[in-house]
């Protein structure tokens, strides 16, 4: 018998990634995405359910590892002394950039670094404060969580997915493919408790249904998923459309979703 010691939980999480149906996107992806995610998600009600776990004070300092548009940097700087952007995605970092500016935001650096870079030799030092909102996916689960504790003076926030977190299990029904989310929080949380951390951990939810500025915008959001469509997958993408997809008095798109999105706020104090 394997006692909870021995287990491999870095090696769990690898197989796990390996076989989920959602790939891990590049870096010329998230480019692409920049745009409409800002627009998205920049008033998302996630964020007002996240901040209050985050507890950020006035003369703090925060790191935002995989900070993507300024989701949540933006209303962090409104909240602390100085934020710190690390994302790998140049375009993400220029809405970033352009959100802080229209706020009068002065107190963001963004660095263009990934979870694998040196982040020392970008000039990023510790911070009070170390958040990664859902940003990890990374290969090595373990060394991402070391680094995290490391770039932290206080405290560490990370959001992970609960089953199949933001990808829609529906959609892969619709064009008739099996569904396997990967990896997710429970391997981060006894991943930390091999690390000696006892780490804290609540949930929620996200939103329950979508708005997107155009159509293309919506069936974007559903392909992203699949990456592309396969032969003989057009018509069922098509009618989960049809059902899903519904036009706005303001020209925006709703895109229903049966699913709600789970995520888990996991924090734990600087060890």
């Amino acid at each position: 018998m394997v006692g909870f010691s021995e287990i491999d939980w870095d090696l769990i999480w690898q197989e796990e990634r390996k076989h989920r149906s959602c790939k891990s996107k590049g870096r010329t992806d998230w480019d692409r995405k920049a745009a409409s995610f800002a627009r998205r998600n920049r008033n998302s009600a996630y964020i007002d359910k996240l901040l209050p776990f985050i507890d950020v004070k006035l003369d703090e300092t925060v790191l935002d590892v995989g900070s993507g548009p300024g989701t949540l940097a933006l209303p962090l700087a409104r909240r602390a002394e100085k934020v710190t952007a690390l994302d790998y995605s140049s375009a993400m970092l220029a809405e970033l950039e352009k959100g802080a500016a229209a706020e009068g935001l002065d107190n963001i650096r963004t660095v263009a670094a990934a979870w694998e870079d040196d982040w020392q030799a970008f000039g990023v030092d510790t911070h009070d404060l170390v958040v990664a909102s859902r940003s990890l996916s990374v290969d090595d689960l373990g060394a991402a969580l070391n680094k995290l504790n490391d770039w932290a003076r206080r405290r560490v926030v990370v959001t992970d997915r609960v089953g199949a977190g933001p990808f829609d299990p529906d959609v892969f029904a619709a064009v008739g493919r099996p569904f396997s989310p990967g990896p997710d929080y429970i391997i981060t949380v006894n991943m930390l408790y091999r690390m000696g951390i006892n780490a804290r951990v609540d949930f929620i939810p996200a939103e329950f249904t979508e708005f997107f500025a155009t159509r293309e915008e919506a069936v974007d959001s559903c392909l992203w998923m699949l990456e592309e469509l396969r032969a003989g997958e057009e018509k069922g993408f098509a009618r989960f459309l049809e059902e899903r997809l519904v036009a706005q008095a303001d020209s925006s798109w709703r895109l229903v979703r049966k699913h709600t999105p789970m995520w888990a706020v996991i924090g734990w104090d600087k060890i």
